[in-house]
């Protein structure tokens, strides 16, 4: 009985550029829209601005070929976003889902036309190690949360290839138990290996290599929120959450 065995289209690689050309002007076209909409509009309110998100995020990832799917158990009511971090999709995933202000590392803001983008967007930038620009991110952090826009994070402060849950910084659940809103843990996982980035991987090669894959599947699995009480420890806190992820 004779074996079929199926050999690579010799214009696979030709469709492949295709798509990350194609993605890549649309990205830019997406974001210079929303540069325009910002300017237009001006100063608006973190609920606003957490709306936006979603509708740039949607539109972001409908473009390139992202199909997230969520598990029950959202919410839309307040609360503070926490989940564990693998790619720079992470905050497009959570947000298509999830209308909210993100908190992003300092060095994106000074990224070409992705920093713009994400300003546009309401995130808030915290620069790793600098104790003053922590503080300035989690007032403006907390000042939307009393506006009534959630506000996500990722504890654990960096990326990694998604095998376990690292440590989780404290600060976020803090300011939860100050805002006095609920912890909305979430695990967030993809069915392709190439989707995360970590161990100093440039944001750029990485991009074009993964715009050219056809499809990609994003699971958010979301675990019951956690309501502090004012007398709980944001450490202790910050364990709960983080084994709630790990469980999920």
């Amino acid at each position: 009985m004779a074996i079929a065995i199926e050999t690579p289209s010799p214009l696979a690689p030709l469709a492949q550029s295709a798509r990350r050309v194609t993605r890549a002007v649309d990205l830019v076209a997406i974001i210079g829209r929303l540069l325009s909409t910002a300017r237009t509009e001006g100063t608006t309110a973190p609920d606003d601005l957490a709306l936006r998100a979603v509708r740039t995020a949607r539109t972001i990832l409908h473009v390139h070929g992202v199909d997230v799917h969520a598990s029950h158990g959202v919410q839309h009511s307040t609360c503070v976003v926490v989940a564990n971090h693998l790619s720079y999709l992470d905050p497009l995933v959570v947000s298509s889902v999830v209308p909210c202000i993100s908190i992003a590392k300092g060095e994106t803001e000074r990224w070409p036309l992705i920093g713009p983008g994400l300003r546009a967007l309401g995130v808030v930038f915290v620069r790793r190690g600098d104790p003053h620009s922590g503080a300035v991110a989690l007032r403006r952090a907390w000042r939307a949360l009393r506006l009534g826009a959630s506000v996500l994070n990722f504890p654990e402060g960096t990326t990694s290839d998604g095998r376990d849950v690292g440590p989780f910084s404290r600060g976020v659940f803090g300011l939860a138990i100050l805002a006095g809103v609920p912890v909305l843990p979430v695990r967030i996982a993809y069915g392709d290996d190439r989707v995360p980035w970590f161990g100093g991987a440039t944001f750029a090669p990485h991009y074009w290599k993964l715009a050219g894959t056809e499809r990609v599947a994003a699971s958010l699995h979301f675990g019951d929120p956690i309501v502090p009480c004012p007398d709980d420890d944001p450490g202790e806190l910050a364990t709960r959450a983080r084994a709630v992820i790990a469980s999920l």
